[in-house]
């Protein structure tokens, strides 16, 4: 077994690796070498299914570029100083020409593991912060998140957890990873609220100032 982070690092249109949009997701693998399932296999197939996570997320998304989009794949059980194993670049499919809300504004993806008698839920539970945004996500008449922008969420991560592979001589399976308690538990449900979430360091770097004196 293996336990690994994959951090997704989408590039903006400004192609300012400052104002790039990282999250990091967790797994834990099985691997079985006689069949072939050593961890890059496993990591190949986490790969795919994060890519297809983001081409689901696509409509949602803008401001990024179409392509250059990274993730690194690293072993948190490594010795330290640890470095990834494992990079891939991938392209989003993203609606053109549409403009995207203040970076710092984000959609939040929840999700947790199942209840554990004598373990804080609070170590259970983990969130992705989807952004830059398309303006059309805003619902004008009351400042949330519409209808169909959350279902595009909400249906985007349902299909990534159904995509875990759990069955079978070996498998993977997305995690909530706990640095305290430095354990893994399965993701088994999550919801996205119709609320937009703010992450202030991700506001774009200033490339202007005016200023006034008396």
């Amino acid at each position: 077994m293996a336990r690994i982070s994959a951090q997704v690092i989408l590039r903006t249109k400004d192609n300012i690796p400052a104002n790039y949009c990282s999250n990091t997701f967790f797994f834990d693998i099985d691997e079985l070498s006689i069949t072939g399932q050593d961890r890059q296999a496993q990591t190949d197939h986490i790969e795919d299914a994060i890519v297809q996570l983001y081409a689901e997320l696509a409509p949602t998304l803008a401001g990024l570029s179409g392509t250059g989009h990274r993730i690194k794949f690293v072993d948190i059980d490594d010795p330290r100083p640890q470095y990834p194993y494992h990079e891939a670049l991938f392209s989003i499919g993203l609606t053109p020409n549409v403009k995207s809300l203040p970076q710092e504004v984000c959609i939040a993806s929840s999700f947790e593991a199942d209840q554990d008698a004598g373990t804080n839920q609070a170590t259970r539970r983990g969130r992705v912060f989807l952004g830059p945004i398309n303006e059309e996500a805003l619902n004008g008449s009351d400042g949330r998140i519409t209808d169909e922008f959350q279902g595009y969420v909400e249906a985007a991560f349902d299909n990534f957890a159904d995509a875990q592979d759990t069955a079978g001589d070996s498998g993977w399976r997305w995690c909530v990873y706990s640095r305290t308690l430095d354990h893994m538990a399965q993701v088994t449900s999550g919801h996205v609220d119709n609320a937009f979430d703010i992450q202030r360091r991700r506001g774009v770097s200033s490339t202007l100032r005016k200023t006034w004196a008396l």
